[in-house]
């Protein structure tokens, strides 16, 4: 389905993408020897946890909330096709993370990519219209502002009539950044955004349990998905085994049924994958409207 509004911008959405770019290869046994070295004169070596400490320290540490010896191992994600509502409510809504986010001081937005909430009939054409809408007006902005910013950062950095023309190309780059970082503000919150985002063992299996915290239930959705598939792309990858493969994939139908739409199934997980055959995946997903 593709969607105009009397223009030629057409809204773009996709479900959201997760990928597993780095993790330490036996982050589970890496907890129980943190553990065990707590009651040893010496430092304990993974290579040294057996399958009883496994079940045995395992269960006893986390029940008896010794969590630290989870947050030793880290995960880091890509994250593709996630609004920054969903980031903001949900992966940004506790101190206990690292994120580099794509942003949009500095990098052009040049087509509408958006959430699109389970809507229907007019509420969904309300919501496509102002979408694209705000699109049309941050093109228009920013190539307003542009002419403005270049004639003020002309001023400031004295160019001449005798000016190198390579330092002139540099200082329009330089007004066009300037214009499209004020025009931003009329993007939406709903706007796609892209980001590596790192988190904890203890931190990962808390995502889990805040899937119902946002504050919208479109973001509670997308959270209802992300957040278990997170851990699968983790078990996936054979990270919460003692062994296991290096890489691997899966899809969203091996997520519980409850937690997805009938348009969720669409959704890929890929993780030991290129960047490029990641960015091939997610935006193969991408669905005109």
């Amino acid at each position: 389905m593709k969607f105009r509004y009397n223009s030629s911008s057409v809204l773009a959405t996709a479900p959201p993408c997760v990928t597993l770019r780095t993790a330490p290869t036996t982050p589970f046994d890496g907890a129980i020897a943190a553990a065990r070295t707590c009651y040893s004169p010496r430092v304990i070596a993974t290579a040294e946890v057996t399958d009883k400490q496994r079940d045995t320290i395992g269960a006893l540490t986390f029940d008896a909330g010794h969590h630290t010896v989870y947050q030793h191992a880290h995960f880091e994600f890509g994250l593709e096709n996630v609004s920054r509502h969903f980031v903001w409510t949900f992966l940004h809504s506790y101190p206990f993370y690292n994120s580099e986010q794509s942003s949009q001081r500095y990098v052009k937005l040049r087509e509408p990519r958006a959430f699109v909430p389970p809507l229907s009939g007019e509420a969904l054409d309300v919501y496509e219209r102002a979408i694209v809408r705000a699109w049309d007006r941050y093109a228009e902005l920013s190539a307003l502002l542009k002419d403005d910013a270049l004639s003020i950062l002309k001023e400031l950095r004295y160019v001449r009539p005798t000016t190198n023309p390579e330092r002139l190309k540099r200082i329009e780059r330089d007004a066009e950044k300037r214009a499209i970082e004020t025009a931003r503000y009329v993007i939406p919150i709903g706007a796609f955004t892209s980001m590596v985002h790192t988190v904890s063992g203890i931190v990962l299996h808390r995502l889990q349990r805040m899937v119902n915290t946002s504050d919208t239930p479109g973001s509670g959705r997308v959270a209802a998905v992300m957040a278990p598939a997170m851990r699968q792309v983790v078990r996936a990858a054979g990270c919460c085994a003692a062994s296991g493969p290096s890489s691997a994939s899966i899809s969203a139908t091996e997520l519980p049924r409850s937690l997805l739409r009938e348009s969720d199934t669409r959704i890929g997980y890929d993780v030991g994958v290129t960047a490029v055959q990641r960015a091939d995946a997610c935006h193969r997903n991408v669905t005109k409207r």
